[in-house]
């Protein structure tokens, strides 16, 4: 499985700019959005001092390019591997919930929730407040979430969900979990 995974990322970065011959009749493909902590602009890492706005041209590059190519390379579902934000903070959630706005609604898609994408402690409230629950229920794919007992700021309202959909005669189930998922989450 990794190996494919490393193969279809590798497609991805190394043809963003370029042109594929449309993928053969009778096939489908996986997109996969590795880490896209890539952002520059006041208070990211790479320029801390900076007072430009926050932009994020990897993650643009990424949605822009699976938008695109929807269709021809008959792409049926789009998974991010997490580490959405380099540091959690409103400014990178604004970003990364523009940049996956190209495909909300266009094609199924899931994010993993990662351990830049929320506090030390597991607290992943700024993930859920830019891709809540409720953003995804009426779509044919998303199946649902865990749901936890207790605080619903670790491990809740979507940090943990699964997708189901059928393409060709075969049937698929995504699970995205949340960085170090705790034991609820995998029991």
């Amino acid at each position: 499985m990794i190996p494919f995974l490393i193969a279809v990322l590798f497609a991805i970065v190394s043809t963003a700019s370029a042109e594929l011959p449309s993928a053969p009749e009778d096939t489908f493909s996986f997109a996969v959005i590795p880490d896209t902590q890539r952002y520059k602009g006041k208070g990211t890492r790479a320029e801390p001092e900076s007072e430009a706005p926050v932009t994020n041209a990897v993650f643009d590059t990424y949605t822009k390019w699976i938008q695109a190519n929807i269709e021809p390379q008959r792409i049926v579902f789009v998974s991010h591997v997490g580490d959405i934000v380099d540091r959690n903070v409103l400014a990178q959630w604004d970003v990364a919930r523009n940049a996956m706005d190209r495909l909300h609604g266009r094609i199924p898609y899931r994010i993993s929730v990662e351990n830049h994408d929320m506090t030390r402690s597991g607290d992943s409230s700024l993930f859920q407040q830019y891709f809540p629950a409720p953003r995804y229920e009426g779509l044919a794919w998303y199946a649902g979430i865990f749901t936890p007992e207790s605080d619903i700021a670790i491990s809740g309202n979507n940090a943990n969900s699964y997708q189901l959909f059928t393409e060709n005669g075969s049937e698929f189930v995504f699970l995205h979990l949340e960085c170090n998922a705790p034991d609820d989450v995998l029991a």
